[in-house]
């Protein structure tokens, strides 16, 4: 495993910053040209890269100490910690929590001797991010038509297909296509370094490409990622392809990806809090003066009916002017609908 070149987003031409907010959930695109090189998501219900929060030494583990916060979430902070177990701390969220099929990984933090002066609240981290990419221009547009790719997990460029799943050890591409199989690899390898872009994916990727049994072919493709990782600033290592087509690639992961949030702890189906989240953005963008009536799954209506989702509710009734009710359907099929009543 080796470090790849690497370098900062590149301002090419006009750049953009496509704002799509909704209750308890940001989205936001940074648009090179006129297209989408990036999807940022983040949730209100989660604690966010960088922000601060006081809590209390729940237990002592060989790796750590676990962390309550005061708003409940559970927090982990690597190597010995002196106080206490129930003594009260402050810290600093250093990565996001992650869900992964199956699990759930707690968001990491440090300890810090004194909570800093100045604020660390949401708002702010979410803009201070977005600042970050330099556009020349912000503008509020829908970036939902950006998922497609990840809601059918799979890119085709003309004979060329890439598809990709979720592990629990990393994400998976497989690569499949008519033509010589040199060609192939290295449309694919530029488009699978879109996707990770796109989805802003870290951890552990494996790539499985067409066989090609010349070592040179073997290195051609392998560059042409790199060359195509070029403008992406999330750092990476990757291994060579070996024999078999196979790479491997680390990329930081200080966040939940795309891909994480969607599906959580699902394979290829949308979360239950992904779908509350969805029918919140359709009512509140929805028109008509009656009260909205959001249809959902028994558990998708239990998240949305809690006392937790209440500041959500009560945004989406002052975006939409109107009344919000929930129903819960046991039968329902799809994630659920929206339905404006006659007032």
């Amino acid at each position: 495993m080796k470090p790849a070149c690497c370098c900062g987003p590149l301002a090419i031409g006009l750049t953009e910053i496509w704002d799509d907010d909704a209750p308890g959930e940001r989205r936001a695109a940074l648009v090179e040209d006129g297209r989408i090189v990036e999807i940022h998501i983040q949730r209100d219900l989660h604690r966010v890269l960088g922000e601060c929060g006081n809590g209390r030494v729940d237990r002592k583990t060989p790796s750590g100490v676990y962390i309550m916060a005061d708003d409940g979430a559970e927090l982990l902070v690597r190597g010995k910690v002196g106080a206490a177990e129930g003594a009260g701390v402050a810290f600093e969220v250093t990565r996001e929590a992650i869900a992964e099929p199956g699990r759930f990984k707690p968001a990491e933090a440090r300890l810090l001797d004194v909570m800093p002066g100045i604020p660390t609240d949401k708002d702010l981290l979410w803009h201070s991010r977005l600042a970050a990419m330099n556009a020349n221009t912000w503008l509020t547009k829908p970036v939902g038509d950006a998922l497609d790719a990840a809601m059918v997990g799979a890119s085709r460029i003309g004979d060329v297909m890439v598809s990709f799943q979720r592990t629990k050890a990393g994400l998976v591409f497989d690569v499949d296509g008519i033509g010589y199989p040199l060609a192939i690899n290295r449309v694919a390898a530029t488009e699978i370094a879109r996707l990770l872009r796109l989805y802003q994916v870290g951890g552990m990727v494996m790539i499985d490409f067409v066989s090609v049994e010349s070592k040179a072919g073997r290195i051609e493709v392998a560059e042409a990622f790199d060359e195509a990782s070029a403008s992406d600033a999330r750092p990476f290592e990757r291994s060579a392809i070996n024999g078999y087509g196979l790479m491997q690639v680390v990329r930081a992961r200080p966040r939940s990806s795309v891909l994480d949030q969607l599906f959580g702890t699902n394979i290829a189906a949308l979360s239950d809090e992904t779908q509350a989240l969805w029918l919140l953005r359709e009512a509140a963008r929805s028109s008509g003066f009656g009260p909205r009536v959001i249809t959902a799954s028994t558990k998708v209506a239990a998240l949305l009916s809690s006392a937790k989702w209440q500041a959500f509710r009560e945004q989406c009734q002052r975006l939409s002017a109107a009344p919000v009710d929930i129903i819960a359907d046991e039968h329902l099929k799809g994630y659920g609908h929206v339905h404006v009543a006659q007032s």
